[in-house]
């Protein structure tokens, strides 16, 4: 029996290595698409926009970027800015900061193409008043040992909130798929929130820092951030399709290239402190 086992397996292997066969899969070259990617706080720091076009799936250089564009933003109290282009393919929003309520349009145009993007900076709810850590140890929850941040504050009254929260350790933002950290209030509206468990991907340790800032977002900008959330830990055999992006850059002139991207605007309020 034991021979005959051995003998199957013998068979087997040779089937298997038998029709082995190389396949050279050509992959059809998209035509690249221009992305815009720029947002405006609250923060009192320079804002900057960035313009570049995708690259093919197996591409080993750097992304193609737009310089010498025109680029200006304009709010709904009167308040223009031209952007100047500080590095290729980056321009500098140097001068306006971004006021909750107002509305915000962005304008590009270069070589005949021409875009916009509009978007109002909404009101910042679920602030967190309160950053406190639970040492946890290794279990099923907790594949590491060690300190996880939890946040506390309270949900304005008013359905349509959303929130990100990006999470600095010593400064540094953690931005893997795993800690894009997103709220809305759909279920939650007007109540005090406790103890709200934030993702990271490793456990804080004893003496870090940590800071984290709560951004108002657009229902709009909550989507596009779950549908990157999604994709980025969207993989193996059983991976959805990718779903066309989305945005909000529109074409002004039909005959422009065709573009993706996102320009938001934001009020943020953070809140830190060290790991006891």
């Amino acid at each position: 029996m034991r021979i005959t086992r051995i003998l199957i397996i013998l068979l087997l292997t040779g089937i298997l290595a038998a029709c082995e066969k190389v396949l050279d899969i050509n992959i059809r070259e998209e035509q690249p698409v221009l992305v815009i990617e720029g947002s405006l706080t609250s923060k009192r720091e320079p804002h900057t926009v960035k313009l570049y076009y995708t690259s093919p799936v197996i591409a080993v250089t750097a992304p193609t970027v737009v310089s010498n564009a025109l680029i200006t933003l304009k709010d709904n109290a009167g308040n223009s800015e031209t952007l100047k282009e500080v590095s290729k393919g980056v321009y500098e929003i140097s001068r306006m900061r971004g006021r909750e309520g107002r509305t915000y349009t962005l304008s590009v145009a270069f070589d005949g193409n021409a875009y916009e993007a509009t978007s109002v900076m909404p009101r910042l709810s679920m602030v967190p008043d309160t950053l406190e850590f639970k040492y946890k140890k290794k279990q099923l929850l907790y594949p590491d040992e060690g300190y996880y941040p939890f946040i506390s504050g309270q949900e304005l009254e008013g359905p349509g909130d959303f929130t990100q929260y990006k999470i600095f350790r010593n400064d540094k933002f953690l931005n893997k798929a795993t800690e894009i950290n997103l709220f809305q209030d759909k279920y939650v509206d007007g109540n005090r929130i406790g103890n709200y468990e934030l993702e990271i991907d490793s456990p804080f340790v004893s003496g870090d820092n940590i800071r984290v800032e709560a951004w108002s977002l657009t229902e709009a900008n909550y989507n596009i951030l779950a549908d990157i959330r999604e994709q980025l830990n969207n993989s193996g055999l059983f991976a959805s399709p990718l779903p066309n992006a989305r945005s909000n850059i529109r074409k002004v002139n039909p005959s422009s290239a065709n573009v993706t991207g996102f320009f938001g605007a934001s009020s943020v309020r953070s809140v830190e402190r060290y790991v006891p």
